[in-house]
């Protein structure tokens, strides 16, 4: 018995439907024999339970042209002569210099091995191996089919590692943000992922507390997700969990626990802050040891990170409500109660940027440069800026020059948030109109944050009540922007605070003032 192809002629086994993904295979050659022979050797080889899917071409220009077209193929067993008498070898250095695929396993064969020496062959072209028809028995067929096919395999999943690495070194340069540490998790997320799993579905959560939770209270939320959960982001968790199983993890007093579950992984980690992080991974294939502490020093070391963030939120957080108590000193001084207008009035303006496009970076400085800018009013006499009767002429001239010297404290500081707030405070009494205090500005030559702040703060000053008036209802607020929209107030801002009033009638009412 020789070496060569080989095929049994005992009665065939019942054929079991592989639903693994195949990998594909593209014959290049112009002797259909070969086709037909390759195809019937290798009719059942599998690797990782994925079999083989076969195509054919029988020229170079027509493999070209699939390839360029197809850029799924593993791998090539491409004919050196065809066409022409080097026709593979241009479709070779076709496929890495100018197709630039790198990933396709390539494998020369012919059957004039005289034409192009192996040795000059193996130097000059990036190529996997090259093979004499005449040896590539059954045998060596299959090893070479195992050593290419293996190879392609690792290759993509280095290559889906980088993709992922290159996501997350892009995100750190905007680290602190909210919005690019969630991007920060999605990468490594993708890039472990890629590299330890077969799965491209994979999710990782979020959650408060350290009781059990159910899928009734919904409390877990995906902050990072890949595959079928790519865009859930920002979403609970409803379903495909194992509740169960995810009591047990959080009734296990280690901060770092996981388990693998009907080929899906769960991966727990418990902060000392109280907060949960949970990765699930569906489908995944056998992890080995060092599988599984990369798998658990990722959901340690995300974890920690996004702590870092929060704790950050947290501080910002206390630095607003501490400018909001700055704004509402100064406040006090033109209303004669403890009111949160100024809150109110910035909140509102921080929602109204969000739906004109900005982002919520721009949003938060709106917010906290509103809490100050009005600095000026601290120049004002007391008895003159609580006055409840009509103002002469000298008296509100003497107002709005004390008023704009906000704009001459606030410039003199080089923070951000400094200069938005004294930009606020040189436009905040102009009108769109032209007609206003102190340079005249008309339309969008007004600062749009100043522009989107007269809004809010006059609609708040409408429905807010004073001891010389009452609260005016939400229809007469809207109607009293809509009187004076392109008068005193941007049209299109108007319109874009009309349509979302539930937003900012949530936010008065999240920030009422204490009777």
């Amino acid at each position: 018995m020789n070496d060569d192809f080989l095929f049994s002629e005992d009665e065939p086994e019942e054929e079991v439907v592989s639903t693994a993904p195949p990998y594909e295979i593209l014959i290049v050659d112009d002797d259909e024999e070969i086709h037909t022979i390759t195809k019937m050797a290798l009719a059942d080889f599998k690797l990782d339970g994925r079999p083989l899917k076969f195509h054919s071409v029988y020229s170079g220009e027509q493999a070209k042209a699939f390839l360029a077209d197809n850029k799924q193929i593993a791998m090539t067993l491409l004919d050196v002569v065809m066409e022409t008498d080097h026709a593979g070898l241009d479709v070779a250095r076709w496929i890495r210099q100018e197709l630039q695929n790198r990933l396709i396993r390539i494998v020369l064969r012919t059957g004039q091995p005289g034409q192009a020496p192996e040795e000059d062959v193996i130097a000059r072209y990036d190529i996997d191996d090259y093979k004499e028809k005449t040896e590539l028995t059954y045998r060596k067929l299959v090893t070479l089919m195992y050593s290419c096919l293996r190879a392609y395999r690792d290759l993509n999943a280095i290559e889906r590692n980088k993709r992922g690495l290159e996501k997350v070194i892009n995100a750190s340069a905007e680290v602190f943000s909210a919005r690019s540490m969630h991007s920060l998790c999605q990468g490594i997320l993708e890039q472990l992922v890629a590299l330890i799993t077969h799965s491209d579905d994979a999710m990782y959560c979020r959650t408060h507390g350290l009781t059990a939770k159910t899928r009734d209270n919904q409390e877990f939320e995906i902050i990072g997700g890949t595959g079928d959960y790519a865009r859930a982001v920002g979403q609970s968790v409803t379903q495909d969990i194992d509740w169960t199983l995810v009591n047990e993890l959080q009734n296990l007093e280690r901060s770092v626990v996981f388990r693998i579950h009907n080929n899906d992984y769960y991966g727990l980690y418990k902060t000392t802050g109280g907060r949960q992080y949970l990765l699930v991974i569906k489908d995944v294939r056998e992890l080995s040891e060092l599988d599984q502490n990369l798998l658990g020093l990722f959901v340690n070391n995300s974890s920690i990170a996004i702590d870092n963030l929060n704790l950050r939120e947290t501080e910002r957080e206390a630095q607003r409500e501490l400018l909001y108590s700055v704004g509402e000193a100064i406040e006090k001084r033109s209303v004669d109660n403890i009111s949160h207008h100024v809150k109110r009035s910035a909140e509102m303006a921080g929602q109204l940027l969000i739906a004109t496009g900005a982002g919520s970076e721009e949003a938060e400085k709106l917010k906290q440069a509103a809490s100050v800018y009005d600095i000026g009013k601290v120049s004002v006499q007391m008895e003159l800026a609580q006055s409840a009767d009509a103002l002469s002429i000298h008296d509100y001239e003497e107002i709005m020059s004390n008023v704009i010297k906000g704009h001459d404290y606030l410039s003199q500081t080089d923070t951000e948030i400094a200069q938005l707030a004294a930009r606020i405070a040189q436009d905040i009494h102009e009108r769109w109109d032209g007609r206003g205090f102190p340079s005249r500005k008309k339309g969008k030559a007004i600062d749009i944050n100043a522009r989107i702040l007269s809004i809010t703060s006059q609609y708040d000053a409408l429905r807010t009540q004073r001891s010389y008036r009452e609260a005016q209802d939400t229809g007469a607020a809207i109607d009293y922007l809509t009187l004076h929209s392109g008068e005193f107030f941007d049209p299109e801002l108007v319109g874009i605070m009309i349509d979302h009033i539930d937003a900012m009638e949530k936010i008065r009412q999240r920030y009422s003032d204490i009777i």
